[in-house]
């Protein structure tokens, strides 16, 4: 909405644009829901934090990791934070309602859109109220903690570190999956094994001390003798193996085979495609908004829950983003100084366009909720050419390495993917890889 990359701070503009929408103003509200039970006293009080940007090897990061993994004890420490934070906020906002935990928002948020009556709720990121992840057992209207992986040992966390050992903000980990794709996980997976790691009973995770790790040490300042692509494919593997171990153990002892997911780890497609190849998963659902930008849905739907009026249902569209009449495109057209028409037969032409190998932007309707474009906000060229990756990429000042996702006709999808049953609605919304058919590989190759 400020067209800033990583913008943080409190969302005026975002809380703004959902009154608009709704037509109402915050005198309409009846109640406002805030999520993360430990992460407003900090801000409220002085900007402790560093806005948006972490330097995941920095001491301010490690510092709130700590405090965090206090906040996991449930202590005098605790208690007194949350009464503060909520104390804090009461005077901004007088009608909150009770914070709803990190994890917690995160587990509703997929279980409450997936309409699975039954689930498993796995949540997993860098952190949040303590927690990097929490595994739920869900039924019955309530979600129940079963057990998880405080803030000091973290999947995020370990990733994050890797994307920023190889040059990349953390916030844009996602690159180390592109590039993963290049590389050997052989070359250095050993080393990878010593930073991150399942515990004995398999229910969360283990990682070196905090403080000894720095990109000049142990085995990240090792890692720096092996090419970049052949330490995001360890990286990878390891986040596979280690994350369907750790999911496997949670099905087993909740005996569920319905697993819905949320959490920035989540936002891997490639873990997310390893958990529905598990033997005992019978169906996976992955939120669409699994980062952060999931936490206010969650919050909101736990809400709902606590109040016995939460609906379970399938989220049957994603486009819940601003939206922008003729009138408005039109008026920035013109000043663009932009060359531009408005054809009879819009779809039709841009048909046309693509099938002559033009790359087509499609602006439409509403923007995306979630990180994937999905059709109103995309770049579109056709799948036949295995170069588009390099000069498309390059055109758009883009890492070349990363890929492109192949748009697909639902009811011609099983004549191009492998494996697909108990994956087609995390399909809809690009959060879940798939193997491709020799048909597929013959007529896409630039997929």
């Amino acid at each position: 909405l400020n067209r800033r990359k990583y913008a943080a701070g409190f969302p005026t503009l975002a809380i703004e644009a959902c009154l608009d929408f709704a037509a109402i103003t915050m005198d309409d509200v009846d109640v406002i829901v805030p999520g993360n039970k430990h992460h407003f006293l900090p801000r409220v009080a002085g900007n402790l934090l560093p806005e948006g940007e972490h330097d995941y090897f920095g001491v301010q990061h490690k510092a709130w990791l700590y405090f965090q993994d206090r906040m996991a004890r449930r202590g005098p420490l605790a208690w007194a934070t949350e009464r503060l934070s909520t104390a804090m906020l009461r005077r901004k906002l007088p009608k909150i309602a009770p914070i709803v935990d990190h994890h917690t928002a995160h587990a509703y948020s997929a279980w409450l859109t997936s309409g699975f009556d039954d689930a498993l709720a796995i949540t997993c990121d860098n952190m949040g109220d303590g927690w990097s992840s929490k595994v739920f057992r869900c039924s019955g209207g309530e979600a129940e903690f079963m057990h998880g992986s405080t803030a000091l040992h973290s999947a995020g966390q370990f990733y994050g570190e890797i994307a920023q050992l190889l040059g990349f903000h953390n916030l844009n980990a996602g690159k180390v999956t592109g590039l993963a794709a290049h590389g050997d996980p052989n070359a250095c997976y050993s080393h990878m094994e010593k930073l991150f790691a399942l515990n004995d009973t398999r229910t969360g995770f283990v990682t070196p001390p905090l403080w000894k790790r720095t990109k000049t040490s142990g085995e990240h300042a090792k890692l720096k003798r092996f090419r970049p692509e052949d330490i995001a494919a360890a990286a990878q593997k390891r986040l596979e193996d280690v994350i369907v171990g750790y999911v496997a153990e949670a099905v087993r002892r909740a005996g569920v085979g319905k697993v819905v997911l949320a959490g920035g780890t989540f936002a891997n497609v490639v873990v997310n495609q390893k958990v529905r190849e598990l033997a005992d998963v019978d169906e996976v659902y992955i939120h669409p908004a699994m980062t952060d930008q999931g936490i206010s849905m969650g919050a909101g739907l736990a809400h709902l829950a606590s109040l016995g009026c939460a609906l379970n249902e399938p989220l049957e569209t994603i486009y819940l983003g601003p939206g922008y009449d003729e009138t408005a495109i039109s008026r920035a057209l013109a000043g663009s100084g932009l060359t531009f028409a408005r054809p009879e037969k819009l779809a039709e032409e841009a048909a046309d366009l693509l099938a002559a190998g033009h790359v087509v932007a499609r602006f439409d309707g509403r923007l995306e909720y979630g990180p994937r474009a999905l059709g109103n906000r995309s770049i579109l060229y056709k799948a036949d050419d295995p170069a588009v990756n390099d000069w498309l990429n390059r055109k758009l000042d883009r890492t070349e390495f990363m890929p492109f996702a192949p748009v697909t006709l639902e009811e011609r999808a099983d004549e191009c993917y492998l494996g697909l049953d108990g994956g087609r609605f995390a399909a809809r919304y690009m959060t879940m890889t798939f193997d491709v058919t020799d048909a597929m590989k013959s007529r896409s190759p630039g997929v």
